[in-house]
């Protein structure tokens, strides 16, 4: 589903590359975790899958379309637009363009399964509405886009502990039944461990580790903090710094 092959990414001012001859394949229907240390590229490798960058070397090939969910709760979404307008317009190929509200009772239906009362809301315009349960649609909204890869980067960061466990459990859910293809940023170590199939950590814009099935499976929360730790030290002593 995305195949890149040795991608370089630089920015004027830093003295390395963000992103630095990358080179990942994931499959359909993988569910991978990225983490690393502030810095390490792992936002710029998502805007670089999503074509909001583009590469300075090497290659990029996905195997359908891109939906993904950012930090900022003001991408996205038209915070004018009510609910209801912003999901329906959200899907593609569809009439839903010219008749969304023939479809109200399937997108309350959808609402529903996040099952905070958001469904409520349908009629306001998302700008009367906070900024965590506006990341909750968002992510809602890419899922259910049609778009076979998702793209998060850091989706649940505007919410409480109660809402990112029931944002993240739906996520886990609805990328299964719908066999999307996901690549999830997360600084929560608690999260890593427990969602996703694989696990890859950035260090420095290059791919340090990369964990998958069974090994994935075995790691513990201290393993990832001592890996952090150990890679962090290594930065601390080249005195590099590098970009998001």
């Amino acid at each position: 589903m995305i195949h890149i092959e040795k991608v370089t990414k630089s920015f004027h001012g830093l003295f390395r590359p963000v992103i630095n001859e990358v080179s990942l394949s994931v499959e359909k229907g993988d569910f991978c975790i990225l983490i690393g240390a502030n810095g390490c590229g792992k936002s710029t490798l998502l805007k670089l899958i999503s074509n909001e960058y583009k590469a300075d070397s090497g290659t990029i090939k996905l195997k359908g379309a891109v939906a993904q969910v950012v930090q900022d709760v003001n991408l996205g979404t038209v915070p004018e637009m009510t609910l209801l307008e912003n999901i329906a317009l959200n899907e593609i190929n569809s009439p839903k363009l010219l008749f969304y509200r023939r479809y109200r009772n399937q997108v309350i239906q959808k609402l529903k399964e996040l099952d905070i009362g958001l469904e409520e809301y349908i009629d306001q315009p998302l700008k009367m509405i906070s900024g965590g349960q506006r990341q909750m649609i968002a992510t809602l909204m890419a899922i259910h886009s049609g778009r076979q890869i998702l793209l998060l980067d850091e989706h649940t960061s505007a919410l409480d502990p109660k809402m990112q466990t029931l944002l993240m459990e739906y996520t886990h859910k609805q990328t299964k039944n719908l066999e999307l293809t996901a690549i999830m940023i997360t600084h929560k170590m608690d999260d890593a461990i427990k969602y996703g199939n694989r696990l890859i950590m950035l260090h420095q814009g290059k791919v340090a580790l990369d964990f998958q099935g069974k090994q994935k499976k075995a790691l513990a929360v201290h393993d990832l903090l001592a890996m952090f730790h150990q890679y962090e030290d290594q930065l601390l002593v080249s005195g590099g710094e590098s970009g998001n």
